[in-house]
């Protein structure tokens, strides 16, 4: 009987590390957990080297328990009933000083044997096991303390997998030959036994490989191969599973299916396959639940899970496409084509040299224009430059001429005419008071001359205040600002938020003005072209640097569109402006979600005086 017996490494190596004596750690650290794993057929059998590998793999990576693992099995293929009386003696002479707690069974035969002994081995051990089918005993409720994974086969599903794959095929041979394994074939038969409408299945019974081969090679092309196991009975020794499926691969002229993943890579096209290592890192995982303390009927026996695996060899060589394929097949085996492998590489340098080539034509071809035009633009950049310091002062005159003139119509429409036209509608108001004048239709007269003289003085007053509002002059920036919003939302019938901060003065005039012009034409705009009915205006400083934001909800406009087509003479007057007083205009804007206008500039434009 061959043992394995695997103590953690990394429990060691922490010991030598932190300088302890193995006596010491022992005393410092609780005792290990002994798990005894009882695996179906020799250690070689097809995916126990696998399951075990994997289980050991999960048990050891708990971050607290420290977990030895003892392997042991059945290998009852061999020697039949003898191997269950051996392996029962030589655990009942192990266990005098190693007490296990906790049993994993491998497969049915492994599980068989472990409920057969236990009450005789490992009495009131939780038992964990992976098998084809749950015994009676345990699915009646008559033993406790068990639970699994149920690993039925997955005939079914793979046999419906290959046909739908391949629907025009019309004859199914089966190889399910293992006459020293009671009702193997039998078992087989009855899953199958649904199939039988769809296709003719016919099933292997040749006693040696050579007549086996024989059998294969003469199928049809329509037919398809179920592989489930062919162990035909020799002398000496226990032909496994897997092992003439590569010969029997190699003769068929047709695909061959299976249902045991551990024939992946072995000549099979795929399957409806239940993952060995997976089962083992699921039943891995319960183990550690019950170290913990779990009972095992907290965790339900559950079936494993069956997914489409394939080799994307098999798939090449009988030119099956994967779009034939189930959604999430897991194809192994995939061999990169040089395309696929170095693709990206190939055509990064094409690109790279059809760029180069192409750069190297234009240059040569642009080397004499360039030459030519070096000299074009040294003579024209002199005069470019004066031209726009011309511009730019030309402007800078424009607007405060401009200025300068509203500030004269102000004045004059101020002192002259509005004062005129406040003395006549005195006058007229005087007049309609004297006793002689009390006739009705006269009073009438007088009384909607009055009402038009003063909607005149109202028009002129407030004409003479958006040409120069007196605020601006006398109060500053803040309240002048503020009188305009509340003139706007009265006369427009609409709501103006403003805010001001409470440092903002001093501001130089020059400053005052620009803020000023460009906030009431950034209010004007947004009633005229945008629609609004809700503006805002914020005015804040911080230090030097003033900053003006004033925002509505209007129908908005493509500024880069506007600015493109040559209009917007009132975006370029507030940018015009702002680079006077050295400042500027950002201005945000988008169809249909409104304008942002943001001014920041310098309360002293550079070069005058503070004010």
């Amino acid at each position: 009987m061959r043992v394995r017996i695997l103590v953690r490494q990394c429990f060691l190596a922490a010991i030598i590390a932190g300088g302890l004596s193995p006596a010491q750690a022992d005393a410092q650290s609780p005792p290990a957990k002994n798990v005894l794993i009882i695996h179906g057929g020799p250690e070689e059998f097809p995916g126990n080297p696998a399951f075990d590998a994997a289980l050991r793999t999960t048990l050891f990576d708990h971050p607290t328990l420290q977990i030895a693992a003892y392997s042991e099995y059945l290998e009852n293929e061999e020697f039949s009933e003898a191997a269950y009386a051996s392996l029962r003696d030589y655990i009942h002479i192990k266990l005098q000083t190693i007490r296990p707690d906790l049993v994993i069974a491998n497969t049915a035969p492994a599980l068989q044997f472990v409920l057969r002994y236990r009450d005789e081995l490992f009495p009131d051990v939780p038992v964990l096991f992976a098998a084809a089918g749950t015994p009676p005993a345990v699915t009646r409720g008559e033993v406790t303390g068990i639970s699994g994974i149920l690993r039925e086969p997955s005939h079914e599903e793979t046999v419906e997998l290959a046909l739908n794959i391949h629907p025009a095929t019309t004859r199914l041979h089966v190889i399910a030959y293992a006459p020293a394994v009671e009702g193997f074939e039998a078992r087989v038969r009855s899953s199958l036994a649904p199939f039988a409408k769809r296709a003719t299945i016919t099933y292997a019974h040749e006693p040696t490989l050579a007549e086996m081969l024989d059998t294969v090679r003469r199928l049809p092309a329509d037919s398809l191969i179920f592989y489930v196991r062919y162990s035909p009975i020799t002398k000496g020794r226990v032909i496994f599973p897997d092992e003439l499926l590569p010969e029997i691969a190699a003769a068929a002229p047709v695909p061959i299916y299976s249902a045991l993943d551990h024939n992946i890579g072995k000549g099979v096209v795929g399957g409806m396959m239940r993952s060995g290592v997976s089962d083992a890192e699921r039943l891995g995982e319960m183990a550690l639940r019950t170290l913990e303390g779990a009972s095992p009927e907290s965790m339900p026996v559950s079936a494993a899970t069956v997914r489409p695996i394939f080799d994307w060899r098999q798939l090449q060589r009988w030119g099956i496409s994967e779009s034939r394929l189930p959604p999430g097949s897991d194809i192994r085996f995939r061999v990169p084509t040089v395309w696929e492998l170095y693709g990206p590489y190939i055509i990064g340098t094409l690109i790279v040299l059809i760029a180069q080539l192409v750069m190297i034509a234009v240059l040569l071809g642009q080397r004499a224009r360039l030459r030519r035009a070096d000299n074009t633009i040294r003579a024209s950049e002199a005069s470019l430059r004066t031209s726009y310091d011309r511009i730019r002062q030309m402007a800078g005159r424009l607007i405060n001429a401009q200025e300068a003139a509203r500030a004269d119509i102000a004045r004059d429409l101020h002192d002259d005419v509005a004062q005129k036209l406040a003395y006549v509608s005195m006058g007229v108001n005087s007049l309609k008071e004297e006793g002689h004048i009390q006739d009705p239709n006269t009073q009438q007269a007088v009384a909607a001359l009055e009402r038009e003289a003063r909607t005149a003085f109202d028009g002129i007053r407030r004409l003479s205040h958006e040409l120069h509002p007196a605020t601006l002059r006398l109060l500053g920036l803040g309240p002048a600002l503020r009188s305009h919003c509340e003139e706007v939302a009265k006369r427009q019938g609409i709501e103006v938020q403003f805010s001001a901060g409470d440092n903002v003065a001093p501001v130089h005039p020059d400053v005052s003005v620009c803020f000023f012009r460009i906030a009431q034409e950034s209010m004007r705009n947004s009633i005229m072209h945008g629609g609004a009915k809700h503006l805002r205006v914020a005015l804040s400083r911080s230090g030097d640097q003033l900053e003006l934001i004033v925002g509505d909800d209007g129908r908005g406009f493509d500024v880069s569109a506007v600015q493109k087509n040559g209009g917007g003479i009132g975006l370029v007057t507030m940018e015009e402006r702002a680079n006077l007083v050295g400042g500027g205009v950002s201005i945000v804007s988008d169809v249909g979600r409104g304008t942002t206008v943001h001014v920041r500039g310098p309360a002293t434009p550079p070069g005058a005086s503070t004010p």
